[in-house]
């Protein structure tokens, strides 16, 4: 993981949100399918790693903690080149729904060519909200009315007991993306590469 914000990357994914929803958290179990038990909030900046899975390669991106960096023109020039936004709250601080929908906004507004990109509205803490369900203010009624009118994808999930995050890896590995060229034969499938060999003279 490295912090950077000069690459130019291509099939970018991000994961947004308000202080201490979770970003770091699903960016890591993504990756390593593990929960930090007390993870330290992260620095102000982007926090980033290569995806792979099986031929398809992806950029996520974490933007962390800083309640004005999503407006700046770095993610609104990003946009266009961006499949998958994931946008997190925490069903433990009602306001995080709010910012939630703050970057949805933001999103929708700044989307110019690209139509196809798809926003993931994700309650994290999601066993707090099972547990402690009547001391919670934000009931999951309103988030999934909200759902209904902004016409987006819900999913609720726990980093901490894992719940769910199958679900954002499917999303991942299930988006449709060019896949990288074989470069040891001009990038010809095996199909073209029998044809290929039966029109062959061999000495």
């Amino acid at each position: 993981m490295e912090n950077n914000y000069n690459i130019t990357e291509e099939n970018k994914i991000y994961i947004l949100g308000g202080k201490g929803v979770g970003k770091t958290s699903l960016f890591n179990l993504i990756f390593s399918e593990q929960f930090i038990e007390g993870l330290e909030p992260s620095e102000i900046g982007i926090i980033k790693s290569t995806y792979k899975y099986e031929e398809k390669v992806f950029t996520i991106k974490e933007l962390t903690d800083d309640e004005n960096f999503f407006y700046t023109n770095k993610l609104k020039n990003e946009l266009e080149d961006i499949l998958l936004i994931f946008v997190l709250f925490s069903f433990s601080d009602k306001a995080s729904f709010e910012k939630a929908k703050d970057l949805i906004h933001f999103i929708k507004n700044n989307i110019t060519n690209n139509k196809e990109i798809q926003i993931v509205l994700i309650g994290n803490k999601y066993d707090l909200y099972e547990s402690l369900i009547n001391e919670i203010e934000l009931d999951e009624e309103t988030v999934q009315k909200y759902e209904k009118e902004e016409n987006l994808k819900y999913i609720n999930i726990s980093c901490k007991l894992k719940k769910n995050i199958d679900q954002i890896k499917e999303m991942i590995n299930n988006l449709d993306i060019e896949k990288e060229k074989e470069e040891d034969d001009g990038g010809l499938n095996e199909e073209e590469r029998k044809k290929q060999a039966k029109g062959c003279v061999c000495f």
